[in-house]
């Protein structure tokens, strides 16, 4: 069953095609990939995903509700989270204060009780820990829980930078180049959080990623893109022979 579809997509800016009808299904469970060269349309897609841009054409479906002209801020309520490629962190908070705040859209308490901090307020915090810290011990983030971002190694804020997305309970998770600045033995350990966060959680996830080595590992299929067009979709040792894909990344 499909949980995600893009229908001819398409968005330009400035006279400059980003993106030119390109469609594509992700199923459920399932991890799927966009590859490209730089300026091929990858983040582009996902910032209309995340709906901080209009499409031109073309319709975004997730779980069979057209979402093409929802609000951004609607579209985690949904069970759509998303890391970008450059941590987006309270630099000056601890882990598990921004992780805390990732919790925030399933509050169902008012100002009122807050204030008063009434016997809901506390079930309710007491439930946010726990699903924060169950988030922790899955990402083996527990001897960071306590440290402000801004001391963090660039790795583990990228996982932080995850962790937070988790903490939405999403449904569809959108990984924006979670690899980038992350050094091989890094990246390896990101292909068994992915597989977890998939597997154990039962996340569907949309990946943009250069390192066609986490790709391949990782990926149940592949869209290759370029020029903001569609070249291949198929699995990834497919995509990695496919000529027009290496005509992409290689030149003639």
């Amino acid at each position: 069953m499909s949980v995600f579809q893009a229908k001819d997509l398409s968005v330009s800016f400035g006279g400059i095609h980003a993106v030119r009808e390109v469609s594509f299904t992700v199923e459920s469970g399932e991890v799927f990939s966009i590859i490209g060269p730089n300026g091929a349309g990858k983040t582009t897609i996902f910032n209309l995903i995340s709906r901080l841009y209009d499409v031109d054409s073309g319709t975004l479906i997730y779980n069979d509700e057209d979402i093409t002209r929802v609000s951004p801020h609607h579209i985690a309520e949904l069970g759509i989270a998303r890391t970008f490629q450059n941590t987006e962190l309270f630099e000056q908070e601890t882990l598990l204060k921004n992780l805390l705040i990732g919790r925030h859209i399933h509050s169902r308490t008012n100002i009122v009780s807050e204030f008063l901090f009434l016997p809901s307020v506390r079930k309710q915090e007491l439930a946010f820990r726990q699903a924060v810290e169950d988030v922790i011990d899955l990402l083996d983030l527990q001897s960071y829980r306590d440290q402000h971002i801004s001391n963090l190694p660039f790795g583990i804020r990228k996982m932080a930078e995850i962790a937070r997305a988790l903490c939405l309970q999403p449904k569809l998770l959108l990984l924006d180049e979670p690899s980038s600045g992350l050094n091989p033995e890094e990246t390896e350990d990101l292909s068994f959080w992915i597989e977890d966060i998939n597997e154990e959680l039962g996340v569907t996830i949309i990946m943009v990623e250069h390192d066609m080595n986490l790709v391949s590992r990782s990926s149940n299929r592949v869209l290759a893109m370029a020029d903001g067009k569609t070249l291949a979709i198929d699995k990834p040792a497919v995509i990695q022979n496919h000529a027009d894909v290496r005509r992409a990344y290689l030149g003639d």
